[in-house]
């Protein structure tokens, strides 16, 4: 199925000044990270927007929706097969081409077990610099694993890769637990240029999870930036392997997205200070009492 940009789409927004609009969305395995960046994707695509998403997860699966279901050829595989600085491979061979003409890359990892993830991170980010690769686009969106145990996986923050930081969570105290060690993490690389452009509520399931959430953004001194519907049209879409934007194109699902990508744009450095996370004794207290 060949997705329609006509629908929905804004005047292109260009970035004001040199170089893409760079974000890295972050979250804990199972949050829903993948399918948010990738109805980002698609939203800033619709606005005209040269778009780049990246995954950065073992897994290869973030860019799935936007190519068909595919499983595409990784950073990793390739460097594990010829070596792209050795055998001088162009890095564009890791480009391909989505939905509405958005290029997906995934960067991949070792097996289970062997090695360690965060590398194809780090390796990735300097072929990104060697190539100039960021610099043809005009969004890049790089969906990352986790809750920063692993220092690789906070390469986008280390390398000034992310600019915006956005943290996808449920009101869980594990999921929340995740988003206060990312944020340590985006305090600690502010002086990178990376900064929280705020929380995105996905997947809630209790009554009172959006209070829970707010009480704990307001709490690290970030806000809630938006909530995505525990929605049925979203597992549709997986099943068909298309983002819920594309599935559900024109609906208020579709809105919401459409709502999120003008918020990220909208936000910069200047609008977002720097988190203040809790201690564990403060996470502790607030909610395991």
């Amino acid at each position: 199925m060949r997705a329609s940009a006509r629908a929905g789409k804004k005047p292109a927004a260009r970035p004001a000044g040199p170089g893409p609009r760079q974000f890295a969305i972050y979250g804990k395995g199972g949050s829903g990270k993948s399918t948010m960046t990738s109805n980002l994707s698609v939203q800033m695509a619709r606005r005209g927007l040269r778009t780049l998403q990246i995954g950065c997860d073992p897994k290869r699966d973030s860019t799935r929706s936007l190519v068909g279901g595919r499983r595409l050829d990784t950073v990793m595989d390739l460097l594990e097969k010829v070596g792209v600085a050795e055998a001088g491979v162009p890095l564009r061979d890791l480009l391909f081409e989505g939905l509405l003409g958005i290029r997906c890359m995934e960067v991949g990892g070792p097996e289970s077990g062997v090695g360690c993830a965060g590398l194809g991170l780090t390796t990735t980010a300097r072929l990104l610099r060697e190539n100039d690769v960021l610099d043809r686009f005009d969004v890049v969106l790089m969906d990352v694993l986790g809750d920063v145990v692993c220092g690789g996986f906070a390469t986008p923050m280390m390398k000034g890769l992310a600019g915006g930081v956005v943290i996808v969570t449920a009101e869980t105290p594990l999921s929340l637990y995740a988003a206060n060690n990312i944020s340590r993490a985006v305090r600690r690389y502010a002086r990178h240029g990376t900064y929280l452009i705020g929380l995105l509520a996905n997947a809630v399931q209790k009554r009172d999870g959006i209070a829970t959430i707010e009480r704990f953004a307001a709490a690290i001194g970030t806000r809630l930036i938006g909530v995505v519907p525990n929605d049925d049209r979203i597992r549709q879409a997986e099943k068909k392997a298309l983002p819920a934007s594309v599935f559900a194109e024109g609906s208020d699902l579709d809105a919401v997205f459409g709502r999120l990508a003008d918020v990220l744009l909208s936000r910069t450095s200047d609008d977002c200070p720097p988190p203040r996370p809790l201690d564990d004794e403060r996470f502790e207290k607030m909610f395991w009492g």
